[in-house]
């Protein structure tokens, strides 16, 4: 989507992707091969070399999949990356984010079923989280599609319904002299795991390959006002 403000509230059904338009016909597709690396661009400004948004907003990062056809609806989401706070080093996802001038990148899962997903970037500023409510959600989604991968069909979640408001990971004090962060919501889906009873986009299995070069899929995030310029593949 072209929205760059932020989203309120768990139960908003904006925090999925911001938009109900998530079909084929609505989006472009970035072609992806399991077990690759892809980069997802969040950028505040319309320059791709900009931070990803404004350096207090500290917070995580997480990027989540979805069979196409579910329309990111009911128990179908699954973690393929989430980012939070390092103690030894003192920083967040946000600062990282930004210190690599808005790029993340993360590797699709070697065994997931081929077929199409929906991926989504999330971003979730804790700087009011103090006050139940206060976070807020900085999400968006592309369209990829995956080859090469074997049978895997991850258990799912819901958004909305994945977090809660009193969660410790979403009502977070920021100014409390925090030495550690609970990253909210279920772990991320590593490949070769045990888990494969969710909904898939297709069928398998699948031949697992060796890892390919990263694919340049980007995805804008901006902050300060909307501008009418959809994903970049």
């Amino acid at each position: 989507s072209n929205f760059n403000f932020p989203e309120k509230g768990v139960n908003n059904k904006e925090i999925v992707c911001r938009t109900t338009k998530m079909s084929k016909d609505s989006t472009k597709v970035c072609d992806v091969k399991a077990g690759s690396k892809i980069t997802l661009e969040f950028h505040e400004e319309t320059s791709r070399t900009s931070r990803a948004i404004e350096g207090k907003h500290f917070g995580p990062c997480t990027v989540a999949l979805s069979p196409l056809d579910a329309n990111g609806e009911g128990e179908v989401w699954f973690y393929i990356y989430k980012q939070g706070y390092d103690p030894d080093r003192k920083k967040w996802c946000i600062d990282d984010l930004n210190a690599n001038k808005g790029q993340l990148e993360i590797t699709i899962p070697a065994d997931i079923a081929d077929g199409e997903y929906l991926m989504r970037g999330e971003i979730i500023a804790l700087h009011l989280a103090e006050k139940t409510g206060g976070a807020e959600f900085y999400p968006n989604c592309v369209q990829i599609k995956v080859s090469g991968g074997g049978s895997a069909k991850p258990k799912g979640f819901a958004i909305p319904g994945v977090y809660k408001e009193d969660d410790p990971g979403i009502h977070f004090n920021l100014y409390d002299g925090y030495k550690s962060y609970p990253m909210p919501g279920p772990e991320p889906y590593k490949a070769g795991s045990s888990v494969s009873t969710g909904p898939g986009p297709g069928p398998g299995p699948g031949t697992n390959k060796p890892t390919p070069p990263k694919v340049p899929c980007v995805r804008r995030q901006r902050r300060r006002q909307p501008v009418p310029r959809g994903p970049e593949l």
